[in-house]
């Protein structure tokens, strides 16, 4: 059974809230691999000092990977599926949520993490794109508005990094998109752990739906 993590983002320097760290001591069973997968693959250095910083993350919470690879056009396909099959962890990066998914379609990795039976953490673009309906909206810095199918690991939808300040200040884009599909607007820290059948929702969040916004009871 595989649980799916959804992050916004985290202090650089302070990394995971502690109940992210409490939530991964429980589903990390196994320390041996972390799979980085890149939102631009073609980014190089760049993703390989942000898989560093995320390692710092895990490692002040306790949790030491052995070995960590960086899945980007340094690597063939062949390469590329068998190290998240083999991965104890796979983390989808943030960054170009577009030009992500379609680096995951072009190289037949969706179905791959789809099939990945552990641990998948998605952060920014790797949340939106690990949706059934990837919503990519210019107000979570995107230069257009995009709605894909994505990968399809979870049923929501999220908009992460959301600032509110009162509900007349959602963007008229989302309200819009919202008439047709749900939408959880994730402020940065907070974070939402599907397990099984089950949903926790952790830090401030926000359901836009029908036109409407509603804070999110989390935990």
């Amino acid at each position: 059974m595989s649980t799916y993590y959804l992050f916004s983002d985290f202090d650089m320097e302070k990394g995971f809230t502690k109940e992210v760290e409490d939530n991964l001591h429980k589903d990390i069973k196994d320390d041996k691999t972390i799979a980085f997968i890149a939102s631009d693959p073609d980014y190089g250095s760049g993703t390989d000092k942000y898989a560093i910083k995320y390692l710092e993350w895990f490692s002040e919470i306790g949790i030491n990977f052995k070995k960590y690879r960086v899945i980007d056009n340094r690597m063939t396909e062949d390469e590329m599926k068998e190290t998240i099959r083999n991965a104890s962890v796979a983390f989808l990066m943030g960054g170009m949520t577009p030009v992500q998914f379609k680096f995951l379609k072009a190289n037949e990795l969706d179905k791959v993490i789809r099939e990945y039976k552990g641990c998948v953490l998605g952060l920014s673009a790797g949340a939106i794109n690990m949706a059934k309906i990837s919503i990519c909206s210019k107000g979570s810095g995107h230069d257009k508005t995009e709605i894909y199918e994505g990968i399809n690991l979870v049923d929501i939808s999220v908009e992460p990094h959301f600032i509110y300040k009162s509900s007349k200040s959602i963007p008229d884009e989302l309200l819009s998109i919202s008439k047709k599909y749900d939408i959880y607007a994730m402020c940065d820290e907070s974070s939402i752990v599907c397990r099984e059948k089950n949903k926790y929702f952790y830090g401030e969040i926000y359901l836009i739906s029908n036109g409407k916004i509603s804070r999110v009871e989390t935990i």
